[in-house]
């Protein structure tokens, strides 16, 4: 599928209520396959070394609203039992709309409570901080990628953008501003999910430009932004270019939560072929990875001024949404990815471009949003809320293979309404249907059958509960 028919993740729902949490002990399916003979091999340079103040395993963590980190009553993290590493929620609305998260809370305090709630948990809250496309700007009713650089290029919309960003940077660092003390520890924010795959789209083809480009060679330098022409006084000594947007961000970090730890984001299909659905066996994954690497760590992954930090992280997603909800819902061909890794798409494959990316960066990699949709528990039926997908049983059966292309952390989340979640959200409590025998995501052989039985009302079935809790009876180590 082309990679605009891929975009268009749960945003609206971001506004109000969205966390992280996650899982009793039973066995991932049994007979698991191993990985086929295409087994991606160790990254031919290592990436670099994980940042000191993130756990030494692979990690696991999820989207969690609230109340799901809640202490009394207890909320879904508690009750799992399971120490997860991490918990993130979206932060969005807006930059100038009024409805931004500044808003959510007086005086601009939701992160700062999301990050203490976190820790009470036991986790690291990480902040996807989504505001660009939600703010309001000259082309409203442009499709996403066309908005997203017209945004960035006006420059009243942005001088309000990097006063958000900076005042989240308050809340996070341990200083006091507004007379309100910041949070003080380790936390991570996501900048902008899937606005880096357009704006490196736009430097490799003037088709993708709207105009804002100089050039079309993967350089950062040439795709156009406002920065120091917003007049916003602190980033005034950046330049009105993409690189400059991501120096900019990492200057208000280094000035106001130096605890902070900022993440880049590296889309599948940022280099205009998408590595989680392109089914070309001549398509190179590392070539492409060395591609979309080469770029963010132009844009301030792995380089910056000596006045300037560089990013700590980079995140990947695998997709928005279940790939069951892509392919009875959307009508998405290869939505599947195979767990033989025999045909394409499928899991080594991706390995290999995400690899690729954190060799050529030299920085660590963290899998976010990734579906909860399984093939194990009977609830999953491919109706709404149980939608089916095979990557965390894939992941959770073979965490060896994430550590040796980069990977510390793995975040599971849905990304839109109507996709599987690890709560009841659905509100229809434990639900064991008929199971369904399926060959998806499986390229030869007997079909999978999802026909275990749950004991719990989450919609996944319980599967991010039980599979965490047996990962963590023995995790894997990260150097």
């Amino acid at each position: 599928m082309s990679p605009v028919a891929r975009r268009g993740r749960w945003r609206g729902a971001a506004v109000a209520t969205l966390v992280v949490a996650a899982a009793a002990c039973v066995p991932l399916r049994p007979g698991t396959p191993p990985p086929g003979p295409g087994s991606p091999p160790p990254p031919r340079t290592p990436a670099g070394a994980r940042p000191a103040a993130l756990p030494a395993r692979l990690g696991i963590g999820l989207s969690a609203a609230p109340p799901d980190l809640a202490a009394s009553p207890p909320g879904w993290v508690a009750t799992s039992g399971v120490p997860f590493d991490y918990a993130y929620q979206y932060l969005a609305g807006g930059a100038n709309t009024g409805q931004g998260w500044e808003t959510w809370n007086t005086n601009a305090q939701f992160p700062l409570y999301y990050a203490q709630s976190a820790h009470a948990r036991g986790a690291i809250p990480v902040f996807p901080y989504y505001m660009l496309l939600q703010s309001s700007g000259s082309c409203g009713g442009c499709q996403e990628a066309q908005r997203d650089l017209t945004n960035l290029n006006t420059g009243s919309l942005m001088a309000t953008y990097y006063a958000d960003f900076a005042k989240l940077m308050q809340r996070l660092g341990g200083g006091a501003y507004d007379g309100v003390t910041g949070y003080g520890g380790t936390a991570i924010v996501h900048v902008e999910p899937d606005l880096s795959g357009y704006a490196e789209q736009a430097v490799l083809s003037s088709s993708d430009c709207y105009a804002f480009c100089t050039g079309s060679n993967n350089d950062p330098n040439q795709l156009q932004t406002s920065v120091a022409s917003s007049g916003f006084a602190d980033v005034a000594g950046y330049p009105d270019t993409w690189r400059g947007f991501n120096l900019a961000l990492l200057h208000l970090r280094d000035k106001y939560a130096p605890n902070v730890l900022l993440a880049f984001h590296v889309s599948n299909w940022a280099t205009r072929r998408d590595i989680g659905s392109d089914t070309d066996p001549s398509l190179n994954p590392t070539t492409q990875g060395d591609l979309a690497g080469s770029f963010a760590a132009n844009s301030g992954v792995s380089s910056a001024p000596a006045n300037t930090s560089t990013y700590d992280l980079v995140f990947n997603d695998v997709d928005d949404r279940d790939a069951g909800y892509y392919k009875y819902v959307a009508g998405h061909a290869n939505a599947f990815w195979d767990r033989l890794n025999a045909t394409l798409p499928n899991f080594t494959r991706w390995e290999q471009y995400l690899g690729a990316i954190t060799a050529t960066t030299g920085r660590r990699a963290m899998v976010w949003q990734v579906p909860l949709g399984n093939q194990y528990f009977q609830s999953e039926n491919n109706t709404t809320g149980h939608y089916q997908d095979n990557r965390i049983e894939y992941f959770f059966g073979h965490p060896s293979e994430l550590v040796n292309v980069g990977v510390i952390g793995v975040l599971y989340g849905r990304g839109n309404a109507g996709s599987t979640t690890n709560t009841d959200n659905q509100g229809d409590g434990v639900t064991n249907p008929a199971p369904v025998c399926t060959s998806d995501g499986v390229s030869s052989g007997p079909p999978v059958c999802s026909n275990h039985a749950s004991t719990v009302a989450d919609d996944d079935g319980g599967y991010l509960r039980q599979a965490a809790a047996a990962y963590y009876a023995s995790p894997i180590p990260v150097s």
